[in-house]
């Protein structure tokens, strides 16, 4: 065996040997997406070209024409071009279907059977020789030739366009690429021309180095990555977790804030398939997490909801939202962002708060029916007095009373004291409104019966309560805490205009956009001053001196908000009056 074999022969082994295990080290997991399937086809169809050189330099010695190695060479040669293309193609449409491509086997196919052939017409090789200068190619060599660069050159481009825009111009897998694309194309375009001799080794440990180039700028450095450059800089700064995943499931890419959360749940890499874990572990509901994708993948629109996760001694709640990944064109979907922010520490703190509120709530309710209780016995007590000196002044009467008579004044005295003793023990004895009621109800029952027991505390404030139902709605909650906001606004309306001044005081019921009820509550006492108005929701702050306890409209807000997932906001002008809205999704 001449040097130049040996040489040759421990070239190609080498080349071989080092594709081999950058595939192995990149496809060792077994991925079943497509890209994968055709970087693992291009391995095979090198193998199958380098084999058949390796065999040509070790058995080309005898009585077996050279040409005749061409044969296996070929066998995986041909393919080589169509596979580069196929690959491009899934990198620029990951939702490409496979079966559009086979058209481009058609050629390649023809081609091994003009060169098996060649022995009867020699339009492949009018005379065959290792050394390319000395090769004599026939007529049909050159459709092979054309087509095959032509491929390889198209291949190259669409997949340095799509680097380009997503990965950026001057990132290492762009670069890449470039090189890799280049190398073959300029050095056989140079052999073809006789510009360089080369011999017919060197084609297939050319296209070796591109696929390593193209495996690692693809694998390693993320070049076929969904995620753009302007994305991953703003999420390598967040604390939130993610992860982005292909249309199969297959995770692309993640931050650490993702992997540090689940790595005592489950080990996983880039390439994993993540329905395939979550399916395995069983942690969250993985039909609804498609459903949401499918949702997401359909309308192009983001899908937030909540997940519980939980597995072994792992619990945690997350807020995720669910972001389409599409081409620059907008028209592609090419992937799926999945956004994890963990609300675990929150949904513990408002739990904790909706117990702390229970109890500031009851506070509030029996702060509020004292001060009612208080009108209500006047209001009683007044007409009730009354009775009693009647019936005082009739026992003291003179003239004989029957005994009928005296037991009929004995009682009617016994049941105006009794009435006195409950109007007291409601006023001293507050009793406990709070509880977990949760049912529809009209706002017009509320509002009417909250008219009746303010009117003690109105009537003492010289105003009047005016009800507008413009719509009698329903909503669903607890119609007692409803009771307890409105008249907490209404006595303080009330209170704010004084015993000397008085005034109106508005009640308005009517429907609101996005299926909401809203009722308002206006007065028009003077408004809210400006140093106080921006906590009057916010801090637990009074304006009444002694006689206030400040809960009433932090209540009022913590009622909404909690129990009716509604929302209580208002206008002021300083000189004229206030207004308080109050919406609630109607039932």
């Amino acid at each position: 065996m001449t040097n130049d074999k040996i040489i040759n022969l421990t070239v190609l082994v080498v080349s071989l040997v080092t594709l081999l295990l950058v595939f192995y080290r990149i496809f060792k997991k077994g991925n079943q997406n497509n890209l994968y399937k055709y970087f693992r086809l291009l391995g095979v169809t090198l193998t199958i070209h380098v084999s058949g050189l390796l065999l040509q330099i070790l058995f080309g010695n005898g009585n077996i024409p050279l040409v005749y190695f061409e044969y296996i060479t070929y066998t995986g040669g041909v393919f080589t071009p169509v596979i580069f293309m196929v690959i491009a193609l899934i990198y620029s449409k990951p939702n490409l279907d496979i079966k559009k491509t086979v058209y481009l086997y058609i050629i390649p196919i023809i081609s091994l059977l003009v060169l098996w052939t060649n022995d009867f017409h020699h339009l492949f090789y009018q005379q065959y020789s290792v050394d390319m200068e000395h090769t004599i190619v026939g007529a049909y060599f050159y459709i092979y030739t054309l087509y095959s660069y032509g491929l390889i050159f198209t291949a190259i481009v669409t997949l340095i366009v799509s680097s380009i825009k997503k990965s950026g111009f001057f990132s290492i897998q762009t670069a890449l690429i470039v090189i890799g694309g280049l190398i073959p194309i300029t050095v056989n375009i140079l052999g073809t021309l006789n510009i360089i001799s080369i011999t017919i080794y060197i084609t297939p440990i050319l296209f070796i180095v591109t696929s390593i180039c193209f495996s690692i700028a693809i694998f390693r450095y993320k070049a076929l990555n969904i995620t753009p450059i302007a994305f991953k800089t703003v999420i390598n700064t967040m604390s939130d977790a993610y992860v982005v995943i292909s249309n199969d499931g297959t995770v692309v890419d993640s931050n650490n804030t993702f992997k540090n959360i689940f790595k005592k749940v489950f080990e996983f890499n880039n390439d994993d398939n993540l329905f395939y874990i979550l399916k395995d572990k069983k942690m969250l509901d993985l039909v609804k997490l498609q459903a949401g994708i499918d949702k997401c993948r359909k309308y192009g629109d983001i899908v937030s909801d909540e997940y519980h996760i939980a597995y072994k001694k792992f619990e945690k709640y997350f807020q995720l939202d669910i972001h389409p990944i599409k081409e620059k064109n907008g028209k592609e979907y090419v992937g799926t962002l999945l956004l994890f922010k963990d609300i675990t520490q929150h949904k513990l703190d408002m739990e904790e708060l909706r117990k702390k509120q229970d109890i500031i709530v009851k506070q509030g309710q029996l702060v509020s029916i004292g001060e009612l209780a208080g009108g209500v016995a006047h209001d009683i007590n007044t007409p009730i007095s009354a009775i009693k000196t009647g019936i005082l002044m009739m026992n003291t009467m003179e003239g004989e009373r029957t005994e009928e008579e005296k037991e009929i004044l004995f009682r009617m005295d016994n049941c105006a004291t009794k009435i006195i003793n409950i109007v007291n023990s409601m006023r001293n004895q507050i009793r406990n409104l709070g509880g977990n009621t949760n049912v529809k109800f009209k706002i017009s029952n509320v509002v009417n019966d909250i008219k009746i027991i303010t009117y003690h505390e109105v009537k003492k404030n010289n105003s009047e309560v005016v009800i507008d139902m413009q719509d009698d709605l329903e909503i669903q909650g607890d119609p007692t805490k409803l009771g307890q906001v409105l008249t907490n606004l209404i006595v303080n309306a009330a209170q704010s205009y004084g015993t000397d001044k008085g005034g109106k005081i508005g009640v308005k019921v009517n429907k609101a956009p996005n299926n909401m009820a809203m009722i308002s509550v206006t007065d028009y006492a003077g408004g809210i001053d400006d140093s106080i108005a921006p906590y009057i929701f916010k801090n637990i702050l009074t304006t009444k001196g002694t006689h206030g306890t400040g809960l009433g409209l932090y209540l009022a807000y913590s009622v909404i908000k909690g129990e009716f997932n509604g929302d209580i906001t208002f206008d002021t002008e300083k000189g004229v009056g206030t207004t308080f809205y109050i919406t609630i999704p109607k039932a």
